[in-house]
């Protein structure tokens, strides 16, 4: 997946980010064949490595929107009390 095709946003409250990546849905079934949470999880974890983020996610939800053919993943990122984050090589 190419990580530079993604779009990042956030929004911060209280300290708790919440993140929202766009994927053209053609990008994400080159490497996908479903949608599901444990292969948003993969590309979430994967797009913060490639950031050099060691932000830890929580509540990763893939969303399909047919109609304009995005994937939007959402998550919480957490970084208040984080030890470096050590990536898992995928």
């Amino acid at each position: 997946m190419n990580f530079e095709n993604i779009i990042e946003r956030r929004k911060v409250e209280n300290g708790l980010h919440s993140l929202v990546l766009e994927i053209s849905a053609d990008e994400y079934k080159r490497d996908y064949n479903d949608f599901n949470d444990d292969y948003a999880l993969n590309i979430l974890e994967r797009h913060l490595e490639y950031r050099g983020d060691d932000g830890r996610p929580s509540d990763v939800r893939i969303h399909y929107d047919k109609e304009n053919n995005i994937v939007r993943i959402t998550a919480n990122v957490h970084y208040l009390g984080n030890d470096h984050t050590n990536y898992r090589f995928r």
